[in-house]
C-alpha cells in the first residue's frame, strides 16, 4: 500500500512539475495558438455561413409558404360560406337590420366596420365569447361561426407542429388562431407584435424577428388577397437553426477533446525533455572543460561552467566584458548565418581568444561552436553547443614545436641566393603558418648546368615539412647523378611511389634546368599548375606535360626545351599564390596576375619580388591565406 501511495506522489509530483515548466507553458501555448485557435475561426466561419445562409433560405421559404396558407385559407373560407348560402344551415345567423345585430352580439360596437362588406369579429352571445365571420349584404347581415378555420389554424397541412398561425382582423385588434390555450383567441402581445405588419396598400408578404418570453421566433404575414383579413405564421428560431446548433455542439466538443489532448501531449513532451535535460546535464558535467548548451534564440538551456577545476566561464572577460554575454551575442550571429546561408559545411567553428580573469590574469581559450538538432532527420537546428577550452599550455608547447620545425626547414630549404652566369634570380616563400609543403630548390650542377625546382606537398604545418625533406633529399640524389631531364622525371616518380605514404603519395613538382653549354632550357613538368614564360613581350603558359609524381608507376615523360634568350623571363608559382582571395572571393588568378607580371616586365627581379609581396597583401585585403605559396623569378641577363 505504502508503495503504491509513494508510486502515486512520484506520479503527481512529475505532473505538476511537468506542468509548471516553461517547456509545457511554451509548447501548450504554441499548440493552442497554431492548432486550436485556427481550427476555432474556421469552425465559427463556417457555422456563421451556415447560420447566415440558414436564415437566407428559411426567409425565402417562409415567404413562399405562408402564401400558399394564404390561399388555401381563403378558399376554405369562400368555400364554407359560399355552400352556407347554397344549403342553408343552422350555423349561419341572419339579421335584418344592424339594430339586430347589435342586439345580439352585446359587446363593443368599435369592433365593427359598417362599410365592410366582410369581417372578422367578436360576439358576445348569452354571456359567450364567440368568433365569426360577418358578411354584409343590401338584403341584410350574417354572421357565420369560424369553428372550421380555427381548426384548419391547429392543424394545417401546410404549416410545422412546432408553429403557430393566426389571423387578424383589417384593424389588428381582434383574431382568431389555432393556440388551444389561448382559447383560440390571439393574444394581446402577438396583436401588439403583428401590428406593424398589416398591409392595406400592398399584397406582399412580410418577415421580422420578434421575442417572446426571452424566446426568439420569426413572424411571417400576408393579407389574404379578396378578404379584409392578415394570416400570421409564428416559427421558434431555434426550430431553423437546430441543426446548426447540433454540428455547434459537436464541433465545440471536438474543440474540447483536441484541448485535452494537447495538454496530455504537452505535459509527455515535457517529461520526456526534462528527462533529456537530466542526461544532457549529466553529460555536460562529463566534459573536462566548459560546456554550454544554448536554444535557437541565444538563451542558455543547460550549462557546465567550470573551464578548469577553479576556474569558471563567469570568471572571464574579453574586451572588458563578461565572456557570458559576449558568447550570447557570438551565438545568436552563428546561429542566424546557418540559417541564412543554408551552409551545412558551417555547421562547425572554432575560434581562439586571449582572455583576462578575474584575478587579472590573461589565458588562451579555444571555443567551438557546433549546432545541435531535435529532429532526427536534422533539417532545422535547434541550438548550439559551446565548449570553451583553456589551451594555453597547449599553444606554448605548439610555438616551441612550431619554432623547432621552422628552423628545422630552414635548413633544408637555401638560406642565400647563388650566382649563377646569366641568371638573375629571386624567391618569394610565405609559408600559411610557420612550416609548410611548399618545396624550392636550385642546384648548381655543374658544367654550366643549373636546376630550378619547384614542388607541394599535399598538407600543411609539421607532418608536410618532413615530407618536403624527404623530397628534397630524393631530388638532389637525383638531379646530381642523371643529367637527361627525363630520368629525372622518371627517377622522381619511381621515388614518390615508393616512399611517400598516403594521403602525401602524390606530389605536383616542376623545374627548369638551364644548358649553357647547350644554350638550351628544359621544362620539365609533374601535374604542377604554375609556369609563365615572357618572351617576346607575350606570356606562355604551358601545359602540366605529365600527371604529378605517384599519380603511375611507369611514367612515359615530356620535356619541353626553349632557347636561352635574353630578356625572357621565367615566373614558378605554387598554387597558393593563384588561389589567393579578395574580400569578393575573387581570385588573384589569372587576369590580375598577368597584369601584374606584365606591368614588371622591365622592372629587376628584386622589385618585382616586392611589388609582389605587395600585392598579396593589398589584394587579399587581410582575409587569411588559403595556402602556403611559393614564387620563383628568373630572368635572363
Amino acid at each position: 500500500m505504502n508503495s503504491l501511495l509513494n508510486r502515486m506522489r512520484r506520479i503527481v509530483s512529475n505532473f505538476v512539475f511537468a506542468v509548471r515548466s516553461l517547456s509545457f507553458v511554451k509548447l501548450f501555448f504554441s499548440l493552442v495558438l497554431f492548432i486550436l485557435l485556427p481550427y476555432a475561426l474556421l469552425i465559427g466561419r463556417m457555422i456563421y455561413v451556415e447560420y447566415k445562409e440558414a436564415l437566407d433560405w428559411n426567409q425565402r421559404f417562409q415567404l413562399i409558404r405562408i402564401q400558399l396558407l394564404a390561399i388555401d385559407i381563403e378558399n376554405q373560407i369562400r368555400n364554407h360560406i359560399q355552400n352556407e348560402f347554397s344549403n342553408p344551415t343552422r350555423e349561419l345567423i341572419s339579421f335584418k337590420q344592424f339594430s339586430d345585430l347589435i342586439q345580439f352580439c352585446s359587446n363593443d360596437l368599435d369592433l365593427f366596420q359598417k362599410k365592410s362588406s366582410f369581417q372578422l369579429i367578436s360576439c358576445t352571445h348569452s354571456n359567450t365569447v364567440s368568433s365569426y365571420f360577418l358578411i354584409t349584404e343590401e338584403e341584410g347581415m350574417y354572421l357565420y361561426p369560424t369553428v372550421f378555420i380555427e381548426e384548419s389554424l391547429l392543424d394545417s397541412s401546410f404549416s410545422d407542429p412546432n408553429e403557430g398561425l393566426f389571423l387578424l382582423n383589417q384593424n389588428g385588434n381582434f383574431g382568431i388562431s389555432g393556440f388551444i390555450e389561448d382559447n383560440f383567441l390571439v393574444s394581446e402581445e402577438w396583436k401588439e407584435k403583428a401590428k406593424s405588419a398589416l398591409q392595406s396598400n400592398s399584397n406582399l408578404p412580410t418577415l421580422k424577428e420578434v421575442e417572446k418570453d426571452d424566446l426568439g421566433f420569426f413572424l411571417v404575414g400576408v393579407p389574404l388577397y379578396g378578404l379584409p383579413i392578415h394570416l400570421f405564421v409564428v416559427s421558434p428560431i431555434d426550430l431553423v437553426l437546430q441543426p446548426i446548433l447540433s454540428s455547434l455542439k459537436t464541433n465545440i466538443s471536438t474543440l474540447v477533446g483536441i484541448l485535452f489532448f494537447t495538454f496530455l501531449f504537452s505535459i509527455f513532451i515535457s517529461l520526456r525533455e526534462i528527462e533529456s535535460k537530466q542526461k544532457l546535464k549529466l553529460i555536460l558535467n562529463e566534459y573536462p572543460h566548459a560546456a554550454i548548451l544554448y536554444d535557437s534564440l541565444g538563451n542558455v538551456i543547460l550549462e557546465n561552467p567550470f573551464i578548469e577545476e577553479k576556474l569558471q566561464v563567469s570568471d572571464v572577460y574579453i574586451y572588458q566584458e563578461p565572456l557570458v554575454n559576449w558568447l550570447k551575442t557570438e551565438v545568436s550571429e552563428f546561429l542566424r548565418e546557418i540559417k541564412e546561408q543554408n551552409d551545412r559545411t558551417q555547421e562547425l567553428r572554432k575560434e581562439e581568444l586571449e582572455v583576462f580573469v578575474s584575478d587579472g590574469s590573461t589565458i588562451l581559450l579555444e571555443i567551438t561552436y557546433q549546432i545541435w538538432f531535435l529532429e532526427q532527420n536534422n533539417q532545422f537546428a535547434s541550438g548550439a553547443l559551446i565548449l570553451v577550452q583553456n589551451i594555453t599550455k597547449k599553444r606554448l608547447e605548439f610555438e616551441r614545436e612550431m619554432e623547432y620545425a621552422k628552423d628545422l626547414q630552414k635548413k633544408y630549404l637555401p638560406s642565400r641566393i647563388q650566382m649563377f652566369p646569366k641568371l638573375d634570380y629571386e624567391i618569394l616563400y610565405r609559408p600559411l603558418i610557420q612550416v609548410g609543403g611548399d618545396y624550392y630548390d636550385y642546384i648548381d650542377l655543374g658544367e654550366n648546368r643549373y636546376i630550378f625546382a619547384l614542388g607541394d606537398v599535399i598538407g600543411h604545418g609539421v607532418k608536410a615539412a618532413m615530407m618536403m625533406t624527404v623530397l628534397k633529399v630524393l631530388f638532389h640524389q637525383i638531379a646530381k647523378t642523371e643529367t637527361d631531364p627525363k630520368n629525372i622525371l622518371l627517377k622522381m616518380n619511381e621515388g614518390v611511389s615508393t616512399h611517400f605514404p598516403d594521403p602525401y603519395a602524390f606530389v605536383p613538382f616542376l623545374f627548369l634546368l638551364f644548358d649553357l653549354n647547350l644554350n638550351k632550357v628544359f621544362y620539365g613538368n609533374a601535374g604542377h599548375p604554375g609556369m609563365l614564360h615572357y618572351s617576346n613581350g607575350k606570356f606562355h603558359c604551358y601545359e602540366k606535360l605529365n600527371p604529378m609524381f605517384g599519380m603511375i608507376q611507369k611514367l612515359n615523360p615530356s620535356i619541353l626545351e626553349f632557347p636561352i634568350i635574353t630578356n625572357d623571363r621565367f615566373y614558378l608559382f605554387t598554387d597558393g599564390l593563384k588561389d589567393v582571395e579578395n574580400g569578393n572571393q575573387e581570385k588573384l588568378w589569372e587576369a590580375e596576375l598577368l597584369k601584374f607580371f606584365g606591368q614588371m616586365a622591365s622592372n629587376h627581379m628584386s622589385f618585382v619580388k616586392q611589388e609582389l609581396d605587395f600585392k598579396i597583401r593589398s589584394y587579399s585585403e587581410g582575409k587569411e591565406l588559403l595556402d602556403d605559396i611559393t614564387w620563383i623569378g628568373i630572368d635572363i641577363i
